[in-house]
C-alpha cells in the first residue's frame, strides 16, 4: 500500500531536522534532484546528502513552523515554513543576534512512491 505523500513529508522533515540521512534515503530515489535557494541543483541520493548536511550543519538549520499543502494526485507537496538556526558573518542579520528564523518554502515531487525532487527556496538566501 502506497504511504500518503503527506506522511512522507513529514517524515523527511523529521529525518532533516535529525540529520537522519539513512532514514532520508528510503524516502528519495537514487537519483533525485536537489534545487538549492542559490541556484545550484545535484543530481544523485549521495550529492543531496553530502549538500543537505553541509547546508544545515553549517548554519545549525532546522526546519520549523511548516504547513503541508499537497495536490489531489498525491505527486507534490509543499511544506511553508521556515528555517531557523544560527547566524555567522555574512548571514541575514550579520551575525548580531546568532539565531535566525527564515521564511522557506520546500517543495516535493513523487513518484512511485519516492520522492524525485525537493527544491527549497529562501526569503532570503544564506
Amino acid at each position: 500500500m502506497r504511504m500518503p505523500i503527506r506522511k512522507q513529508i513529514l517524515l523527511a522533515l523529521e529525518a532533516l531536522n535529525r540529520r537522519d540521512f539513512a532514514a532520508l534515503e528510503d524516502l528519495f530515489d537514487p537519483e533525485t534532484a536537489l534545487d538549492m535557494p542559490a541556484g545550484q541543483r545535484v543530481i544523485g541520493f549521495s550529492s543531496m546528502r553530502d549538500t543537505l548536511s553541509t547546508y544545515l550543519l553549517r548554519h545549525e538549520a532546522r526546519f520549523a513552523n511548516g504547513v503541508v499543502m499537497v495536490d489531489e494526485a498525491g505527486l507534490r507537496g509543499a511544506v511553508d515554513g521556515t528555517l531557523d538556526g544560527r547566524a555567522r558573518d555574512g548571514s541575514p542579520d550579520g551575525g548580531r543576534s546568532g539565531w535566525f528564523s527564515l521564511p522557506c518554502v520546500l517543495i516535493f515531487e513523487s513518484e512511485d512512491d519516492r520522492f524525485t525532487r525537493l527544491s527549497l527556496y529562501l526569503s532570503t538566501p544564506l
